[in-house]
């Protein structure tokens, strides 16, 4: 018999019957991940004198970032660590062919978790043919990884290769760091602070963590009642935002809208004004306690901020306040990027677990991407 999503999220004891693959401990795992992953000059020697060679060179023109899926979810990251501050041009390819204008002056970096993609392939053949300054993270036993010892291109190991990989994330976005780091592109960033931000987050979004004080399950539980608009405050909001849309679909197979500031002002507010708006004339009327109005069809919302980036943050969320909308709010508080980063995408991942927990999702979600992947290649 089916659990009720509330009951089920409610008992740490059904969340862990219901997780399976123990997804919510590999989340757990994220200080760690970033740990490991920072220690990478210490534990791979031929890693240290590529990152070595990589500074001797200098800083390139632009910085070409090649990956989709999570690798796409690593360029985001690191164009929010640098902010619109950053000392070159940095844009994201998801392959197979690459701009005109990209050369021998620029630095192109593969970030991929599985190095199976063929896109990433040819347009990493096609960065070496133009004599672009090219380092690969990507398992070193994969395609894309065999690709780069054949070529003139460094290759970083990905940190860990047991993880599944949609949990993968930081070990390889912190190796692409250290690149932009070497190459001049980045300041040094404070890995054990943003390990130190994954870890404080471990503990504020545990299964032992009652729901009404865990935004996590209550976000998973947004999801599984009701279509969901995820907002976003900040680059690094952003980048969670979307992160959690991908993990909502390949999780727990839910659609979840998500949009940024300013953007949010040129559609999705509409959402406010459409069936889903609450009658403001009712003072005493709470979803939360009185039920979404319509049912379940009407729209919840999640609003994810970085304290003191965005002013306008705080104005829709007292927007969607007075409309009497479902409302989860978080703010990472962390002083830096890097960290903010770790905090928001640790709730990302926790809240896609807990979702797939909540509609007991199976363990095969993701067949599709499979047969997509294997439909394109033929």
């Amino acid at each position: 018999m089916s659990a009720d999503p509330e009951e089920l999220l409610g008992d740490p004891r059904l969340v862990e019957q219901a997780d399976h693959g123990g997804t919510l401990r590999l989340v757990a795992m994220g200080g760690a991940r970033i740990r490991r992953a920072a220690a990478l000059r210490e534990l791979d020697p031929a890693a240290d004198e590529a990152l070595r060679a990589l500074a001797a060179e200098g800083r390139p023109r632009a910085l070409v970032l090649l990956g989709y899926g999570t690798g796409a979810t690593v360029a985001g990251l690191v164009a929010a660590v640098a902010g619109p501050g950053a000392n070159v041009p940095i844009q994201s390819v998801p392959g197979p062919s690459l701009p005109g204008w990209i050369g021998s002056l620029d630095l192109v970096v593969v970030a991929s978790t599985t190095g199976r993609s063929p896109e990433i392939a040819a347009a990493l053949t096609e960065a070496v043919r133009r004599g672009c300054r090219c380092v690969v993270v990507a398992p070193p036993a994969s395609p894309i990884g065999r690709l780069a010892a054949d070529s003139r291109a460094a290759l970083l190991p990905m940190a860990d290769e047991a993880a599944p990989v949609w949990a993968r994330l930081w070990s390889v976005a912190v190796p692409v760091l250290l690149v932009l780091e070497a190459a001049g592109v980045l300041p040094a960033q404070s890995y054990e602070a943003a390990a130190a931000a994954a870890d404080d987050a471990a503990v504020r979004f545990r299964p032992s963590q009652e729901t009404f004080v865990n935004p996590a399950k209550e976000i998973a539980l947004r999801c599984a009642e009701h279509p969901v608009a995820v907002w976003a405050g900040g680059l690094v909001a952003m980048v969670a935002a979307n992160r959690l849309a991908d993990l909502a679909a390949l999780r727990a197979g839910r659609p979840v809208l998500h949009a940024a500031l300013p953007d949010l002002g040129r559609g999705q507010l509409g959402l406010l004004d459409g069936p889903a708006a609450a009658d403001t004339a009712d003072l005493f009327y709470d979803p939360d306690v009185d039920g979404p109005r319509g049912g379940g069809a009407n729209p919840a919302f999640v609003l994810l901020a970085e304290e003191g980036v965005d002013p306008r943050t705080s104005v829709v969320e007292a927007m969607l306040t007075d409309h009497g909308l479902p409302l989860t709010t978080v703010t990472a508080q962390q002083p830096r990027p890097l960290e903010r980063a770790a905090y928001l995408i640790a709730l990302a991942d926790f809240a896609g677990c807990y979702l797939a927990a909540a509609v007991q999702a199976g363990p095969d979600q993701g067949r599709s991407i499979e047969e997509y992947r294997v439909r394109t290649a033929q």
